[in-house]
């Protein structure tokens, strides 16, 4: 049986998202702008949590505080009250 091209990409994220990488290996898939971004938010407790592509404006890196949510776009344009979703 062949998978459509749309099951193959939905096998693939859930694949991808049972692979639970350290802070490092999400640290080394940054831009250097990201980087930056993510940087300066660690100087106010947030933490780099995980990365989430997103077709329209590429990679985007998602830091916690908490109970708070940041988000740092691939040109390091923060932002600090970003409309995500996140599963529990």
């Amino acid at each position: 049986m062949k998978l459509t091209k749309e099951e193959l990409q939905q096998l693939e994220d859930y694949e991808r998202r049972r692979i639970a990488l350290n802070q490092s290996e999400w640290w080394e898939r940054l831009s250097m702008d990201q980087k930056f971004g993510v940087y300066q938010l660690q100087k106010f407790g947030y933490d780099l949590a995980f990365i989430r592509n997103n077709a329209e404006v590429g990679p985007i890196a998602v830091v916690r505080r908490g109970h708070e949510f940041a988000t740092v776009n691939s040109e390091g344009d923060v932002d600090l009250s970003p409309d995500i979703v996140i599963r529990d």
